[in-house]
């Protein structure tokens, strides 16, 4: 069936255009029996309207950007954030949003003013990443534009949130190496500046706390979530640290690498070796052995930042919303507990 336009809809509801502007709109000044035939033609012709005759009823372009990293294993090839933006895409869709998505980093400062910032077109901004309300927040805080972190940020407390609880999910999946009966538990971390590593470590730190286990700071490792970074540093405490019988990966990417580096080096894993990961992300299922790990709802993060946005857009007397969602442990082979 072809769409309909706009006066079409208004012809069969027998209002006039501004009629069926208003009712779409959920504006007041409209009659029962009006919005009730508008309301029964948008629903028998599954009416949608252009984002341009939205625009120019409302005043907004109902589409809004997304200001990744830079980075394009951040931004692009990482399981986790095509994931996120799946959420984001699905949610905005759904809202009849469109979406723009720039790369960000602190050596583009000039082009981010001119080709980001000040495009007047966009109605607000999700920030994927700490590293990128670090480069950008300051300079769109004086601008009254809706915008939305994903991931929660101490230094900036007025700015909308949404993340895992990353303290939880540490705190279990440590606690459950220790149940097992490890204490030599390794930790892979991201950069402690970054507030989700941070909270991962705290998690990681009270879990051995409240067993009365000293936490060895020789099998604490920061760095990135690169594959990479996991084989290295899992292949360093092999050499290293052979009294070693577990490690906690705060990513899976991490927990694949090191998965590599064990699997190198013949150490069998869970018998010598136990792995526990953290995000679920697809391949988890699928390594060998299984991992185990914190499963974080990634896609649904995405559709919250999203509809977080645009509520904003939409009521900007919204209050200030730091949302945390549940981790879950899920249990598979590499821990030895399956």
């Amino acid at each position: 069936m072809e769409k309909l336009s706009i006066d079409e809809v208004a012809k069969l509801a027998y209002v006039s255009r501004s009629v069926v502007s208003r009712v779409l709109n959920d504006h007041p000044n409209v009659s029962d029996e009006a919005r009730e035939r508008v309301l029964e033609v948008v629903e028998k012709y599954n009416y949608r309207p252009s984002s341009v005759a939205r625009g120019l009823a409302t005043n907004q372009s109902y589409e809004i950007g997304i200001l990744a990293p830079r980075r394009c294993d951040e931004a692009l090839a990482n399981g986790f954030w095509s994931l996120l933006h799946l959420g984001i895409f699905e949610e905005c869709i759904q809202q009849g949003y469109y979406v723009s998505m720039s790369p960000i980093s602190s050596d583009l400062e000039s082009d981010i003013e001119e080709y980001v910032l000040d495009n007047k077109r966009l109605d607000g901004f999700i920030l994927l990443t700490q590293e990128v309300t670090d480069v950008v927040a300051n300079k769109l805080a004086d601008r009254d534009i809706p915008l939305v972190l994903v991931g929660h940020g101490p230094a900036n407390p007025n700015l909308v949130s949404v993340d895992v609880d990353n303290f939880a999910g540490a705190y279990k999946a440590t606690n459950h190496l220790i149940e097992l009966g490890h204490r030599d538990i390794g930790i892979m971390l991201a950069d402690l500046d970054m507030q989700e590593a941070a909270d991962r470590f705290t998690g990681y730190k009270k879990a051995h706390e409240d067993a009365g286990i000293t936490v060895q700071e020789d099998i604490i490792s920061t760095g990135d979530y690169s594959q990479q970074n996991g084989y290295d540093t899992m292949m360093g405490w092999i050499n290293e640290r052979d009294d070693l019988t577990a490690v906690f990966c705060t990513g899976d990417t991490l927990a694949m690498g090191a998965l590599s580096a064990l699997n190198a080096e013949n150490i069998s894993v869970p018998d010598e070796m136990a792995v526990v990961g953290f995000d679920d992300l697809p391949f988890a299922q699928y390594t060998i052995p299984s991992l185990t790990t914190v499963k974080q709802p990634i896609t649904k993060k995405g559709k919250w930042a999203a509809n977080l946005l645009i509520n904003q857009i939409e009521d900007k007397d919204g209050q200030v919303v730091h949302e945390n969602l549940e981790p879950e442990l899920i249990v598979r082979e590499s821990c030895g507990a399956n």
